[in-house]
């Protein structure tokens, strides 16, 4: 299949007051504009243009270097759909000099002022598009529709010839349309106003952290069964309590690391069942794009933390997960000791148990220093008071509602 991409930056912005495309945003890889950063997600499609109107003076000159072909509008007062009609133009022009049969492409249709949609998003519609071809495809989180919107291109000529009534939403009704359940609420938020910026600012520098909601989706649509949730709803609460306290007792404000302590504690054991599952599962976060949870998930069965690393959520999920038997607590020595009576009869078993056990103790030690109070008794006092069962049985009986992921040994 051969992909496009269409942003759309046309508007006059007259509510936000200044250009949207070009506002910069904290990216956790560093900060970007909204329209290089969506010219950046999309790079793996042939060609991507940028639909230019109101601004058009300030984008054209900087959309090559981004590897965007600009297309004006030149009607951008007639607004949206006029310029995704003469953006969907451009791209037929390109398929047809491409040699792109309408059964063998497709393209995205994303306004600019929706920057914060992530790879897996993408990654799940394009799946969509293999196993339904000939279908328009538009991400959904939870039953509400946003953006991107994939078009094949077979079905381009439909979607020009629409009469304009309700812009895209209209035009999408006349032909085949489907919703793509993503772990994704990011995809929902735009920026029309100076209020909603600032929260996409916040929200940016989380891009790579899944909130509550969106890591329970995903768990959901890796097939994590019943009593695998349970342990992760459980470890993500641990993980994000200690995350929190650890930033009160430094009197820090650290929203950062605490979502990321309690997204990578949700999804700490996702590919649990694949070999070197913490390994697998690390490798699949990376592909959907949330590449510090993935590096936290990754790291989860062992840890030698050096003196001199100040904790953080990598140490922290780290020893959540051995507070945690199932959804229940234990004692880091108890969790160990069960491992002991398991495999303990083989010697370099044992050694390698006993190895792990004093690790996480050393750090639990540290860990208690710090807080001013035992991890532990923390770590039991909010597992007393969660109900880690029942919302294990909410999430399960929503299973049916979410698209599973590819096969995890494919995506890990």
């Amino acid at each position: 299949m051969h992909h496009y991409a269409l942003i759309l930056a046309a508007g006059a912005a007259s509510r936000m007051g200044r250009c949207k495309a070009l506002l910069p945003l904290p990216f956790p890889d560093g900060d970007c504009c909204a329209l290089e950063r969506l010219a950046r997600m999309y790079a793996f499609c042939g060609q991507r243009f940028v639909v230019t109107g109101h601004h058009a003076g300030l984008l054209e000159p900087v959309a090559p270097g981004w590897g965007l072909r600009a297309v004006r509008n030149p009607r951008p007062e007639d607004g949206m759909f006029s310029s995704i009609c003469a953006g969907l133009q451009a791209v037929l022009e390109q398929a047809r000099a491409d040699g792109v049969e309408p059964e063998q492409g497709g393209v995205f249709v994303h306004p600019v002022d929706v920057p914060l949609t992530r790879r897996l998003t993408l990654l799940a519609l394009l799946r969509t598009a293999d196993a339904v071809p000939g279908t328009a495809l538009q991400a959904a989180f939870c039953g509400e529709p946003g953006h991107p919107v994939y078009l094949p291109l077979s079905l381009v000529p439909a979607i020009l010839a629409h009469d304009g009534r309700e812009g895209l939403r209209g035009a999408l009704a006349s032909v085949p349309c489907r919703q793509v359940p993503v772990a994704d609420a990011a995809m929902l938020l735009d920026m029309d106003t100076p209020e909603q910026y600032a929260d996409l600012q916040d929200r940016a520098a989380c891009h790579d952290a899944l909130t509550r909601d969106e890591a329970e989706g995903l768990l959901l649509q890796a097939g994590v069964p019943e009593r695998g949730l349970r342990h992760a709803l459980a470890v993500g609460r641990v993980a994000e309590a200690l995350c929190a306290a650890l930033a009160e007792a430094r009197g820090e404000k650290a929203p950062v690391e605490t979502a990321l302590a309690l997204a990578s504690g949700l999804t700490h054991d996702i590919c649990k069942g694949v070999h070197g599952h913490e390994a697998a599962g690390g490798r699949l976060l990376a592909r959907l794009g949330l590449a510090r949870m993935a590096a936290i998930v990754a790291a989860h069965r062992d840890q030698s933390v050096p003196a001199e690393k100040k904790l953080g959520a990598h140490e922290l999920v780290y020893l959540a997960d051995k507070y945690c038997r199932g959804g229940i607590w234990v004692p880091v020595a108890q969790r160990f000791a069960q491992k002991l009576e398991e495999f303990g009869a083989d010697p370099g078993a044992r050694a390698g148990i006993e190895g792990r056990r004093d690790r996480a103790l050393a750090l639990e030690r540290r860990l208690a220093v710090e807080l001013g109070r035992d991890p532990a008794q923390l770590a039991r006092e909010v597992l007393d008071t969660a109900d880690i069962g029942t919302r294990a049985q909410m999430l399960d009986a929503r299973r049916a509602l979410w698209t599973p992921l590819c096969p995890l040994g494919e995506d890990a």
